[in-house]
C-alpha cells in the first residue's frame, strides 16, 4: 500500500495536529474509503477539519510578525518567537535560517495536503446526499487552497503548484514558473468564485464566500499588476482587480476601528470579508501573551510619524510608555519595551489590572484575512490608476471613521496615488498587508540604511534584488533528491 504524502516535507504528510481526527486515518492509495468518506456528515467533517488546518501559526496569529520584515516595526529580541524576522529585514539570511523561513513553506503545504485530500475524495464521491452542497464545499476548499498558495507565491515566488494527494513515487514534484504559479492562482480563484454563494460572510457563519474569493483575486491581480518600476504594467488586471471589487456587495465599515480585532465585536462586524476563527477554550492560540506580555515586536517611529494629527487609529493601535487605557476601563500598567512602544491593536482589552493577560491566556480573536476598510483602500487605488472617479470618496469613508477630513479636492493623480499608499499603511498595520504593498509597489529598496526608530540607531535593515524572494527551506532541497531547485541567488 502506497501512503500518501505531500510535497518534500519532513513531516508526515497527513500527520495532523488537529481537534479533529478526521484527516488522520492512516492512508493508503485510496485513503481510508471503507471507513471515512460515505456521507454528506463525512464532508462536513473534513471541511471543518480543513479549515481547522488554517490555524497554523504563519497562516493566522503571526501575521502581525511580518510588519518586522518592512517599515512598520522590528522584532524584539527578548522574545523567544520572533521566528528570525531580524535576520530577514537585515538581508541576513540562507537556506538553513530557521524560523519564518522554515514555517510559512511547512506551514503553507500542511493546510495544501489537508485540502487536496478533502478535494480528492469529493471529487470521487457519488454520493446524491452533497449534491445541493458539492459546488460550495469545493469552492470553499479551493479558496482556502488559494490563501495558502497566495503566500507561497508572495514570499518565495516560483513554488511547486501540488493540486492533489501524492504518493511516495510523485511526492518530489519541480517548482513551476513564476507564470505558472500565478495563473493557477487565478485560475483556481475563479474556479471559487464561480461555485460559492454569494453572501456576506457574517451570513455564511464563517465560511468562505464568493465575495472572499474575488477580494483575494483582486489582490493576487494588484500584486501581479505592478512591474519593475513600480509602475502599472498590466492595466487589464488593475481592470479586472477593480470590477472584481465592484460587484462585491454586502459589506460596510464598522464604526469602531479597533472591535474589528478584538474578539467581543468580531461576530457581529459588517466589514468582516474573511478571518480564521477561534473559539476558546477548545479552539486558541497564544496572541496576548506572545504579543501583550512578552511584545513580540516593537512599532517604530517611522510608522508612528506617518499618521496625521487627530488621527483615532494611533491611539488605537499603539501603546506609548508604560501605561495605556482601554476605553471604558482603568489605565494599565503595560511590561516595559525596548523603545516605549507596543503594539495594542488585536490584544483583548484589559479594563482592571487584575485581568491582564498571563501566561495561560487562551486568546480566542478571530484573525482577519480580508476586510472591506482595506479593500476600498485597493478599490480607490485600482479607481485611480484607471482614471476612474471615486477614488477620493472611497478614501474619504476610511479617514472619516479614523475622525480625519477628506482630501484636499485638486489632487492630481500622482498626488492621489501617494495619499492612497499613506492611507494603506496607516489604516493597515499589523495584517500583512504593509509587507504586499512594499513588494507590488517595488519600494522594499526603502529598508536600505533606514533607521526605523531613533532609539534603535544600530539596527539598520537592509533589502537586495537578488534576496527579493526568500530561499526555500534547505531542508526541503534536500529532501528532494534533487528535484526542488534552490531559488537563485542562496
Amino acid at each position: 500500500m502506497k501512503k500518501i504524502t505531500y510535497i518534500s516535507l519532513l513531516v508526515g504528510a497527513l500527520s495532523l495536529n488537529s481537534c479533529s481526527d478526521i484527516l488522520d486515518t492512516p492512508p493508503t492509495s485510496e485513503p481510508s474509503e471503507s471507513v471515512f468518506w460515505q456521507s454528506k456528515e463525512n464532508f462536513e467533517s473534513a471541511l471543518a477539519a480543513c479549515y481547522q488546518g488554517m490555524q497554523e501559526e504563519t497562516l493566522s496569529w503571526i501575521i502581525p510578525t511580518f510588519d518586522c520584515l518592512t517599515d512598520n516595526a522590528y522584532g524584539n529580541q527578548g522574545s523567544s518567537k520572533i521566528y528570525n524576522a531580524d535576520m530577514i529585514q537585515a538581508d541576513n539570511i540562507d537556506p538553513s535560517t530557521t524560523g519564518l523561513i522554515e514555517n510559512i513553506y511547512k506551514e503553507a503545504y500542511k493546510a495544501i495536503s489537508r485540502l487536496n485530500l478533502f478535494l480528492d475524495q469529493l471529487g470521487k464521491y457519488q454520493g446524491e446526499d452533497i449534491a445541493s452542497v458539492r459546488s460550495q464545499m469545493e469552492g470553499e476548499a479551493l479558496f482556502l487552497r488559494s490563501y495558502c498558495y497566495y503566500l507561497l507565491y508572495m514570499f518565495y515566488g516560483e513554488v511547486p503548484y501540488v493540486d492533489k494527494p501524492l504518493t511516495l513515487e510523485t511526492q518530489n514534484m519541480p517548482k513551476n514558473t513564476f507564470n505558472e504559479v500565478y495563473e493557477n492562482l487565478i485560475n483556481d480563484l475563479q474556479a471559487a468564485i464561480n461555485k460559492m454563494d454569494d453572501k456576506t460572510y457574517k451570513a455564511a457563519k464563517g465560511h468562505a464566500t464568493k465575495g472572499a474569493a474575488k477580494a483575494l483575486k483582486a489582490r493576487v491581480l494588484m500584486f501581479h499588476a505592478y512591474g519593475e518600476d513600480g509602475k502599472v504594467a498590466h492595466k487589464e488586471e488593475v481592470e479586472e482587480a477593480y470590477n472584481l471589487l465592484n460587484t462585491i456587495t454586502g459589506y460596510s465599515l464598522d464604526d469602531d476601528y479597533a472591535g474589528l480585532f478584538q474578539p467581543a465585536d468580531q461576530e457581529s462586524s459588517n466589514e468582516i470579508v474573511f478571518s480564521i476563527k477561534y473559539l476558546a477554550p477548545n479552539s486558541y492560540h497564544i496572541f496576548d501573551n506572545s504579543y501583550g506580555n512578552y511584545g513580540m515586536l516593537n512599532p517604530v517611529e517611522d510608522l508612528v510619524k506617518e499618521y496625521e494629527e487627530g488621527d483615532k487609529r494611533l491611539a488605537q493601535t499603539i501603546a506609548f510608555g508604560d501605561m495605556y487605557q482601554w476605553e471604558g476601563g482603568d489605565v494599565i500598567n503595560l511590561s516595559r519595551s525596548s523603545n516605549g512602544k507596543r503594539m495594542i491593536k488585536w490584544l483583548r482589552p484589559v479594563l482592571k489590572q487584575a485581568d491582564f493577560w498571563n501566561q495561560t491566556e487562551r486568546s480566542e480573536q478571530d484573525i482577519v484575512i480580508l476586510r472591506w476598510g482595506e479593500l476600498l483602500l485597493l478599490k480607490a487605488e485600482a479607481a485611480n490608476e484607471l482614471d476612474i472617479a471615486g477614488a477620493a470618496d472611497m478614501v474619504k469613508l476610511v479617514r472619516e471613521r479614523a475622525g480625519l477630513d477628506a482630501l484636499p479636492e485638486d489632487l492630481n493623480k500622482e498626488q492621489m496615488r501617494e495619499a492612497i499608499r499613506h492611507e494603506r499603511r496607516v489604516e493597515t498595520p499589523f495584517e500583512l498587508i504593509r509587507y504586499y504593498d512594499m513588494r507590488r509597489w517595488k519600494i522594499m529598496d526603502k529598508l536600505n540604511g533606514l533607521v526605523l526608530d531613533p532609539l534603535y540607531p544600530n539596527i539598520v535593515p537592509a533589502w537586495t534584488k537578488e534576496h527579493e524572494y526568500l530561499p526555500l527551506p534547505q531542508g526541503q532541497i534536500d529532501f528532494s533528491n534533487g528535484v526542488l531547485l534552490q531559488n537563485p541567488n542562496y
